[in-house]
């Protein structure tokens, strides 16, 4: 397995002119590195993200109602402690853009890399399915790295100059993304052919979803995976990475989901999106400060 990745010269040179949050972004990028440096910036961010704190009525509010029985005291040192991991996410990612193998070694285990590498060595294609949880964007650039053929599908940020740039950040580490918008068709393809694709789908959607609990609590949920699954034949891998210290991360491939397959195609579709939601809320559980609460998941009251 060959590692991808874009030059130093032909990558900066093809970032678009940077203004506002992109360009300060693109700022730290060239400054961090990882170490004493790395370690300044994550502890700026939390610094600020730990005054200005983002969200913080909806990630408590989340908090408590999906673990009724915790103390305000432990549902604040959880919000704290994902304050801490964005930030070192941030730092992390901008550190590994100076040299992407470096993905290679901050993965210092993979626990059911097997399943992965017979996947592989079959050509067979799969769905990953994994959640805002751990170092995302670090766990897509180890996948691109360690020379499987990932792509994930992403929604970019609403300010196009800040998008433009993380995908140039994304094609540096070597991740190529389906748009959220993408062509079922060209997706499903691209399974068949053997890729793996990658999905999150941990974050609200609307009426349109499938109606169901996520960790205890009724929400909407995105029916694509289970669509795509459907469509594609392939197996549905949950996948996800978890933060053990800084710049040293740990990998969870979890054996396929079994999906259903008989009866009614809408009764399908709700059952296997049911049962996504139960392997991300397992990841979730493994490491709750290490997942973003400040997201408005329970949005849509779905009954």
């Amino acid at each position: 397995m060959s590692a991808i990745g874009v030059q130093e010269a032909d990558w900066e040179d093809a970032l678009p002119p940077l203004r506002g949050s992109a360009r300060l972004l693109d700022g730290l990028r060239r400054f961090t590195r990882r170490g004493s440096r790395a370690k300044a910036v994550a502890s700026c961010l939390a610094a600020g993200l730990g005054i200005v704190r983002p969200r913080r009525a909806v990630a408590l509010d989340n908090l408590r109602s999906i673990y009724p029985d915790s103390s305000e005291e432990w549902r604040r040192e959880v919000l704290r402690g994902c304050y801490r991991h964005l930030s070192w996410m941030v730092a992390e990612y901008l550190a590994l853009l100076s040299d992407p193998k470096q993905a290679l070694s901050w993965v210092y285990e993979v626990e059911g890399k097997d399943v992965l590498d017979d996947l592989h060595a079959r050509g067979g294609g799969a769905l990953l399915i994994s959640g805002h949880l751990g170092n995302w964007e670090l766990m897509a650039a180890w996948f691109a790295q360690s020379g499987y053929p990932m792509r994930p599908i992403a929604r970019p940020p609403d300010d196009w100059n800040l998008a433009l740039l993380i995908e140039g950040y994304r094609r540096r580490a070597g991740v190529e993304t389906f748009q959220k918008d993408a062509v079922a068709k060209q997706v499903v393809r691209f399974v068949k052919d053997g890729g793996f694709l990658g999905l999150m789908p941990d974050q609200a959607w609307d009426s349109s979803g499938v109606s169901g609990p996520f960790m205890g609590r009724m929400c909407s949920t995105a029916a694509g995976p289970a669509a795509f699954a459907r469509l594609s034949g392939a197996p549905v891998v949950p996948v996800f990475s978890c933060r053990v210290a800084p710049f040293r991360h740990r990998i969870v491939v979890a054996p396929p989901i079994p999906m259903e397959s008989e009866g009614a195609k809408d009764d399908a579709l709700r059952e296997n999106t049911l049962r996504i939601n139960r392997a991300i809320e397992t990841m979730v559980r493994a490491a709750p400060e290490q997942w973003l609460w400040l997201h408005r998941r329970w949005r849509i009251q779905a009954t």
